[in-house]
């Protein structure tokens, strides 16, 4: 909603007797200015008479913010310094060619197992609304999903790090390959709380692995999978043995309370075992391609920590939506353009179930029918499970093995984009006798 902020003049002019109560309202001001509510709705009680559904704002002192401020002040600046100019992006030379994993790779790559672990916290929309915070404007549950597709989502009560062995261990198993025979850990995610140990190297340590030939954390977001599944195939190349690849997002605990993060994102993870395809067989990944940047409009249209808002997630959708645009209509021209494989004339005839990341149901219906998409060759499990950035593609195709829309070896087509204005794809064949069921 659009309340009144307060001007620079406003804050500067603000007086009390007491310098201290000044300061402290100075700083509730600027505070106001980030997250706004209705004025007039506030009113000064006695803490005795505060009731149970009041909100209690505490304000706490934060040094860094305040000398920033009165730097700026007494600078003889009255409002923040000036932004710089928007870089143009100029295109590349040449498009980049979709990977060819026939042609291009001497390793064929095999999908020997893929397991998933979602978040044992439902979220519905009623409990969304019911915990919002108290600058959102009104909003129901059915408005949630008419504008977002989500019922629910799902977050974990344990943390970043056990949420991803859980996936990683079950696809491990699923396989049946040893500490011995893996000889790389990927992961693929955009909220990771650890930088060292890297979550790779401690996935690689807990699962009993010596050495391995490389474990890395990938940051693609949304785009997490193609990125990943085009990392493991290379290094196929070089190694000829497994690699696992883990895709993990933890949104519940950094969300905050700005309202499209709380809407969207969920928790959950998932694991790929990538092994080499015996000698003279069919790969199970077929093509490849990965992109990223843009406009920097695009590129900033999802940031985590945002300084601005208590370092909570935020997204800002009309930028996203543009991205997902642009990267979508390419995507699916390129597969127009391919050959087909089997009876189909190009590539797309011969997809049999479009699994995209699952970012906004809505948003993506509209968009794919844009680009020349039937809503009816898309699957979706973003109703039950929100958005998992990085981790969505690959629980969506666990939730359709589950749930018996996949119940014979297919062709999907699955595209994934997002923040930083990355994106990529992967078409691949998916048997379901590789998925573990997650319980």
């Amino acid at each position: 909603p659009n309340f009144r902020v307060y001007s620079y003049d406003e804050i500067l002019d603000c007086h009390e007797d007491v310098p201290a109560l000044e300061a402290l309202r100075r700083w509730s001001m600027v505070l106001h200015n980030q997250q706004p509510w209705d004025r007039k709705q506030v009113e000064l009680v006695e803490v005795g008479q505060l009731r149970d559904d009041d909100y209690v704002v505490v304000f706490h002192p934060r040094d860094r913010h305040v000398q920033r401020f009165i730097s700026r002040v007494t600078s003889g600046r009255t409002a923040p310094a000036p932004q710089r100019a928007a870089v143009e992006p100029v295109p590349p030379a040449t498009p980049y060619p979709t990977i060819d994993v026939r042609r291009d790779f001497a390793v064929q790559p095999r999908i020997e197992a893929l397991a998933v672990a979602h978040g044992d916290v439902v979220c519905t929309n009623e409990d969304l609304i019911r915990n919002s915070a108290y600058n959102w404007s009104a909003m129901t549950a059915d408005e949630v999903t008419a504008k977002t597709g989500i019922e629910q989502r799902r977050y974990t009560s344990g943390s970043f790090s056990e949420l991803a062995l859980q996936a990683a261990r079950a696809a491990v198993e699923k396989a049946q390959v040893g500490p011995a025979d893996i000889g790389a850990v990927l992961v693929c995610t955009c909220t990771s709380d650890r930088l060292i140990p890297s979550l790779a190297t401690y996935l690689s340590g807990e699962l009993g692995i010596a050495q391995t030939h490389a474990s890395f954390d990938l940051v693609a977001a949304c785009a997490g999978l193609p990125y990943g599944l085009a990392e493991a195939t290379r290094i196929l190349q070089q190694i000829r043995r497994p690699v696992l690849v883990v895709c993990v997002e933890k949104f519940s605990d950094k969300i905050g309370s700005v309202r499209p993060s709380r809407m969207i994102f969920g928790d959950g993870a998932a694991a790929l075992v990538v092994g080499v395809a015996p000698e003279g067989a069919e790969p199970d990944i077929e093509y490849l391609q990965t992109y990223a940047s843009g406009p920097t409009s695009e590129v900033n249209s999802i940031i985590w920590p945002n300084p601005d808002f208590d370092n909570a997630i935020t997204v800002y959708g009309p930028e996203v939506k543009s991205l997902a645009g642009r990267y979508l209509a390419q995507m699916l021209d390129e597969v127009r353009a391919l050959p087909g494989l089997d009876k189909g004339e190009s590539l797309l005839d011969d997809i049999d179930l479009v699994v995209p990341h699952q970012a906004n149901k809505t948003m993506i219906i509209d968009l794919a029918a844009e680009a020349g998409l039937a809503a009816d060759r898309l699957y979706f499990n973003i109703e039950k499970v929100g958005n998992a950035s990085s981790a969505s593609i690959p629980l969506a195709i666990h939730d359709a093995v589950r749930d018996g829309v996949i119940t014979e070896p297919v062709r999907i087509f699955a595209p994934g984009f997002g923040a930083g204005a990355v994106a990529g794809y992967s078409v691949m064949r998916i048997d379901p006798s590789v998925v573990a069921i997650a319980q």
